[in-house]
């Protein structure tokens, strides 16, 4: 009796061995997947918008070079740096960013827009979600700055958006734009990985979470704009779809409720960055709005 019991006692071992093996290499191969998204491709230039610009190289804090649009304006009553999201590049095609650039152009600012590290056409093989984006960001400002004596004002999408709340606290900017933006990256994923990985919670989100930073360098926990909104002294407009499906707009009430300086715009509408495509016109005008009293 006694040699059967240890004959099932080391069958179960082995089973669970063996599945916990393959939830950790499931769990690995879901974070390769996740930080090394399928890069989409440039489909215009601001030429064929009917503007004037240039290809820049912005060279980010581990060498990597960045890639992007130097938009210039002769008069510029500031110089807006664009951060796309997650997954996309310079022209944030599910905005689109190609309607907006003539906008902006318009009412009397330049843009400088550029491809994060492991997107567009940049240097780079991950995508961390915002924790290395952060020195990106950082960069593409210090070369905006060199490029300009004028106020610098932060438009982020997303992912972007998280990476320019997480940045506006160690760098000087007038203002910043953010749509779409999750709270806290940690707490965001533990709760929506499913929605990126179409695995359950449960086993695979701790573990997807545990393995992931040993090879990708994604640390979670660097991203939290609701800690670091707190100390950026610049205006915020928040913007979000009451029914983002993605990022749920419960993650800018958070971040609107963490600093008093924040104007926060839920739309009435569907779907994540879903915003400009409901109320066209409202969007372009409530950003000219913020802009006019912030600067």
């Amino acid at each position: 009796m006694n040699r059967w019991i240890k004959i099932a006692s080391m069958t179960v071992l082995i089973m669970l061995l063996v599945a916990g093996l393959a939830i950790a290499g499931i769990s690995a191969h879901i974070g390769d997947q996740l930080t090394s998204p399928e890069r989409e491709t440039l489909t215009y230039t601001p030429k064929s918008l009917g503007l004037k610009y240039e290809n820049v190289t912005i060279q980010s804090e581990e060498g990597y070079d960045l890639y992007g649009w130097w938009i210039p304006h002769p008069t510029p009553r500031a110089t807006i740096v664009f951060a796309h999201g997650y997954g996309k590049n310079r022209e944030q095609d599910d905005l689109p960013l190609k309607d907006l650039i003539p906008e902006f152009h318009e009412q009397g600012y330049q843009f400088l827009t550029f491809d994060f590290r492991g997107s567009g056409i940049s240097e780079g093989d991950r995508v961390t979600v915002g924790a290395k984006e952060q020195s990106d960001l950082q960069a593409a400002i210090q070369y905006a700055k060199g490029r300009t004596d004028g106020p610098i004002v932060l438009y982020g999408i997303s992912m972007g958006a998280a990476t320019a709340l997480s940045t506006a606290d160690d760098v000087e900017v007038a203002a910043v734009i953010a749509d779409s933006p999750f709270s806290d990256l940690r707490n965001y994923l533990e709760t929506n990985l499913p929605v990126w990985s179409d695995l359950p919670n449960v086993p695979f989100t701790p573990v997807i979470m545990t393995v992931t930073p040993w090879f990708t360098g994604l640390d979670a926990d660097v991203v939290s704009p609701i800690h670091d909104i707190e100390a950026i002294d610049a205006p915020i407009l928040l913007i979000h779809s009451k029914g983002d499906d993605a990022i749920p707009v419960s993650e800018s009430e958070k971040l609107a409720d963490a600093q008093a300086n924040v104007e926060l715009w839920m739309t009435d509408n569907d779907g994540h960055v879903g915003s400009y495509h409901a109320f066209e016109s409202e969007y372009q005008q409530r950003i000219f709005d913020f802009l006019e009293k912030s600067l």
